[in-house]
């Protein structure tokens, strides 16, 4: 064994002293070398990727990208729909037309469309049936468009109900408790709640869990609509008649097929009956805009509403529960098992073949996606573009870079987690990092959520690439609306769930909804998401064009190029940097503040003496003691590469193999992270730092199963929750100290 590891090392060094040769023969044109390793750079790497990085972000677009655009939202596109057949095979040509192999990947999934429109008609005071339609408007032709998909929530169950009506606010555990302090009970009774501060599957759990036989969820104008500024046309806003589709699965408990969970959608995996499937509501679900809303809402009498219910409609809210106001909800769904087609491509590493830098967007939109999510589409597809006037020029990434275009997100990230969880083993060996962009663009202003590990990364690229409309970096645009919007000093960093430990502007932590999810939250690979946002008041609605773009969004498409410049450089420096750029000093800070947010709520409850908080501060002091010294290893290695290079010293094979041991740990830590046991009640999660909460969705609830146990005032889960979070970032310490042995 002791020769055959001398012979990999040695076969390593010769391997490198191969490639730097190469650098040399191309950097000794250039005049200037800059001399860093911080980044994981050897000098001469160093000077060369900034000059593939600089060619990289001169090639993405306006013109190109505004057609991308178009071509992607010219018909509504549904996962599972010729349609959205259609783009999958746009994608697959356009980025094997730049030199990139690419593939069309099946799956086949559980996929329910509307029959035909959903009934919600007022039963009394009057009787009324509500459009539960968005109307056409004259300035979007595509607006008109018959293929556009009726108003629904996927995954509602069929369903034919008439009751009393009951108001709920954003629908949401705190919302029933205030409602049942007013003596009014939701059981048997219709739920109408207002979209916002949660993921919609949860209001509908919520809904189901308190006894209603039915949910309409509608969004108010208070919080996406006119009380935010001019609507559609005039402005970006929600218009009356406009309403959010959307999934109702359960995904806080899982993402992916409902009849295959934990297993890949293919043929051969054996599938759950219906009346087997546990994710997915039982009682009907529909979305309406705030116009039918209306109609809904004013009538209702009852007690006048409690703090926090009242929106933005022009009277008082009150939260009904009586007969005086009755409505029919009527759903008629077709469920089938349809084809979904993800597109994978691939640009080979030249020398570290099997480490794998993911990139990642969905592609397929309730209706035309020009937000939500083709904005990401293009993005990548104009760094797809760049990436293979790169490789026509001879750049060859160290490592192998993997584009992905999934399909099915919109229902429950089919796409990216059938093809994780049918890819599992070889992820969680081979996988550096997972960047994914949903909406890459719906205005100026850039936001960003990760594992801590990534936060010096992002920050460093986005001080490399230029804001399009300004004379400052993304950063310093970044940063200077982060100061204008200071948060309360009194929030901590866990509330926020995001980094205000340092003055810096804030990268925020993974919760759910997007592609991510299955990469970090299931296998432990670390994961980003990221995006330039503004005023976008169309989500999932028929709005979400090309026009609406075109005249709101980015109308001169700088920021789609901006977009792809940004996600291709941190691709390009995960898949280049000769010591990997993941950096776990701030992850151990980050884990510090979220314990000690934690404990604050525990010493409210009186829970704070139940557990052992001894055990948990020296994991993480011994975490942080060990990060801490595996990057001055990654740096002290990197520079003594570079000399040892120039110097000719035969010992620089060991300082390579020493890189390779130090790079492997640094991609395995986050694996160390989850726990095959999976959180409790929802054992697809298996992440005990990151996950989403189970009544927020979307954001995140870092130390999930123990900031659970705190808020149902469990001492029993809190202890067994902490021992765990205490045996995963122990596990997390033993791997960094295996890479400096």
């Amino acid at each position: 064994m002791k020769n055959v590891r001398i012979l990999l090392v040695l076969a390593l060094g010769f391997a490198f002293l191969s490639s730097q040769a190469n650098l040399r023969s191309v950097l000794s044109q250039s005049s200037a070398t800059p001399a860093a390793n911080l980044d994981g750079f050897t000098s001469e790497g160093s000077a060369m990727e900034r000059r593939w990085e600089e060619d990289f972000r001169g090639v993405p677009a306006p013109d190109s990208a505004r057609e991308h655009l178009r071509r992607l939202t010219a018909e509504p596109h549904v996962a599972g729909t010729k349609e959205d057949y259609a783009t999958a095979v746009y994608v697959r040509d356009q980025i094997r037309g730049y030199g990139i192999p690419s593939e069309l990947k099946e799956y086949e999934v559980l996929l329910p469309y509307p029959k035909q429109p959903s009934v919600v008609e007022l039963i009394a005071p009057r009787r009324e049936r509500l459009t539960v339609r968005e109307t056409a408007i004259p300035e979007d032709p595509s607006s008109s468009n018959p293929k556009i998909i009726p108003l629904f929530n996927g995954y509602s169950p069929s369903g034919d109900v008439t009751a009393p009506l009951v108001y709920v606010n954003y629908g949401l555990p705190p919302d029933y408790e205030a409602l049942k302090k007013l003596g009014i009970d939701v059981k048997g009774k219709i739920a109408i709640a207002r979209y916002g501060n949660s993921f919609r599957g949860v209001k509908a759990k919520v809904a189901e869990d308190n006894g209603a036989v039915g949910l309409i969820i509608y969004s108010d104008p208070a919080d996406d609509g006119y009380m935010q500024g001019d609507v559609y046309p005039k402005g970006p806003w929600r218009p009356a008649s406009s309403a959010q589709r959307g999934s109702v699965q359960f995904l806080f408990q899982a993402p992916g097929d409902p009849l295959t969970p934990g297993k890949p959608a293919i043929p051969g995996v054996p599938r759950l009956k219906m009346e087997e499937v546990t994710g997915l509501p039982r009682i009907p679900v529909q979305p309406i805009s705030y116009g039918d809303a209306r109609q809904l809402l004013e009538p209702l009498r009852g007690p006048v509403r409690p703090k926090g219910f009242q929106g933005g409609l022009p009277f008082a809210y009150h939260v009904g529960g009586t007969d005086y106001v009755r409505v029919h909800l009527k759903t008629q769904m077709d469920y089938q098992v349809r084809k979904i087609w993800d597109v994978i491509s691939r640009i080979d590493g030249d020398e570290e073949k099997d480490r794998w830098v993911i990139m990642g967007n969905h592609r397929d939109a309730w209706t035309f996606g020009a937000v939500d999510p083709n904005s990401g589409t293009t993005a990548m597809l104009e760094a797809a573009r760049a990436f293979g006037s790169l490789l026509k020029k001879g750049w060859k990434p160290r490592r192998t870079i993997v584009l992905c275009s999934w399909d099915g997100e919109e229902y429950g990230l089919l796409g990216s987690t059938e093809w994780a969880e049918e890819n599992a083993d070889e992820l969680k060996e081979k996988a550096v990092a997972y960047l994914n962009v949903d909406v890459a663009v719906s205005g100026p202003n850039f936001g960003a959520s990760s594992v801590p590990s990534m936060w010096r990364l992002i920050r460093a690229a986005t001080r490399d690439v230029k804001d399009p409309k300004t004379s400052l970096t993304v950063y310093q645009q970044w940063q200077e609306r982060a100061r204008e919007q200071q948060p309360d000093p009194e929030l901590t960093n866990a509330e926020a769930g995001s980094d205000t430990r340092t003055a810096e502007a804030r990268i925020e932590a993974l919760g759910s909804g997007s592609d991510f999810t299955p990469f970090l939250q299931h296998l432990g690979i670390p994961a980003s998401d990221m995006g330039f946002g503004g005023d976008y008041g169309v989500y999932h609605s028929a709005y979400d064009s090309f026009y609406w773009m075109s005249h709101f969004g980015d109308p001169t498409f700088a920021y789609h190029v901006t977009a792809a410049r940004l996600w291709g450089t941190i691709a390009m420096r995960l898949a280049d940097a000769a010591g990997l750029p993941l950096d776990y000093r701030d992850y151990a800070a980050q884990v510090r503040d979220f314990f000690n947010e934690s404990m604050k709520t525990a010493r409210r409850r009186n829970l704070a003496g139940a557990f052992d908080e001894k055990a948990m501060t020296e994991a993480m002091q011994h975490f942080a003691d060990e990060a801490e010294r595996v990057e001055k290893a990654r740096q002290d290695t990197v520079a003594e590469i570079e000399r040892t290079r120039v110097e000719a010293s035969d010992r620089q094979p060991l300082a390579v193999a020493r890189l390779r041991r130090i790079n492997d740990a640094l991609l395995a830590v986050e694996r160390a992270f989850t726990d095959e046991r999976g959180l409790r009640g929802r054992t697809w999660y298996t992440h005990e730092i990151y996950a989403p909460g189970t009544y927020t969705g979307y954001a995140a609830q870092p130390l999930p199963d123990f900031r659970q146990a705190l808020d149902d005032r469990n001492t029993s889960n809190a202890r067994d929750a902490l021992a765990r979070i205490v045996e995963a970032i122990n596990r997390g310490t033993v791997v960094l100290r295996k890479a400096r042995d």
